[in-house]
């Protein structure tokens, strides 16, 4: 089970807001999705992603729902020559069973908040993030860097690889799925900071006020999940990922063995 808190802001400089959120609790599917593109199209763009990721993203692998997204993209602009060029960014998550399952394409992110710590699970497809896995810039550069928007996949172009990760999730973990707009304008650090506080209104509220502080130069989206608690499964997948079960059955095997050989020969069994 899980809970959650969204909120999307138009910024402070343009006239309309091109992000899309859903989260559809039922489905355990919660998304950003950050359009582009001139004369309303990116609005359009994102719309369409995050209700076509919606429709399909509830069973199946999540690569195969973004895909669908990135279609649906392609022939709205192929059908309207207006919107010709529109595109939009994507990450969706999905919780089920205690476990969660992140998928995205673009440079809207995913973090995980645990122990008061914060963790990014996604990686931009962006030029600045090349630069970054070949030690060519530092964390601190990469925030500052001219080119740190330039992305590069997009749903709506070229042929995207989404990219995808999972992982167990634990009671009390805080999943942050946002539009660059927010990590544009904060640091992970403050990031980490804000996600502490309070209930999950709270802390996305405050996530989009500091945002707002510092500029607002862009949309703003945030959606903030919390897990609430697991069933028998999700405990078992839990303990299951640690690295060092395999060793405790084994061990745990042999213990039980020795006390019945021990046992059996005490009886005269053996």
């Amino acid at each position: 089970m899980a809970k959650f808190a969204a909120n999307s802001h138009i910024g402070r400089v343009y006239g309309h807001n091109e992000d899309s959120v859903r989260c559809e609790p039922s489905k355990g599917l919660f998304l950003v999705a950050d359009g582009m593109g001139g004369h309303a199209s990116g609005e359009v763009a994102s719309r369409i992603v995050a209700d076509t990721v919606a429709r399909h993203g509830a069973n199946g692998p999540l690569a195969d729902a973004v895909l669908a997204g990135h279609r649906a993209v392609v022939d709205a602009a192929s059908a309207n020559v207006s919107r010709s060029g529109m595109g939009s960014t994507v990450v969706v998550a999905r919780i089920s069973g205690g476990r969660l399952e992140i998928a995205w394409v673009g440079d809207s992110r995913g973090y995980l908040f645990r122990d008061h710590r914060l963790e990014r699970i996604t990686k931009d497809h962006s030029l600045v993030n090349l630069l970054l896995e070949r030690n060519e810039l530092s964390e601190a550069e990469a925030y500052r860097h001219p080119q740190k928007n330039v992305i590069t996949q997009t749903l709506g172009h070229g042929e995207p690889v989404p990219s995808h990760s999972s992982l167990a999730l634990r009671c009390g973990d805080r999943v942050l799925l946002c539009s660059d707009g927010l990590n544009d304008e904060l640091t992970d650090g403050e990031i980490g900071e804000l996600l502490a506080i309070g209930s999950l209104e709270q802390a996305v509220d405050s996530l989009v006020e500091k945002a707002l502080a510092r500029g607002g130069r862009d949309n703003i989206s945030a959606v903030l999940i919390e897990a609430e608690r697991a069933d028998a499964l999700a405990r078992w997948r839990v303990w299951a990922d640690r690295p060092w079960w395999p060793a405790a059955v084994g061990i745990g095997a042999a213990v039980v063995v020795a006390v019945f050989v021990l046992g059996a020969r005490a009886i005269g069994w053996l």
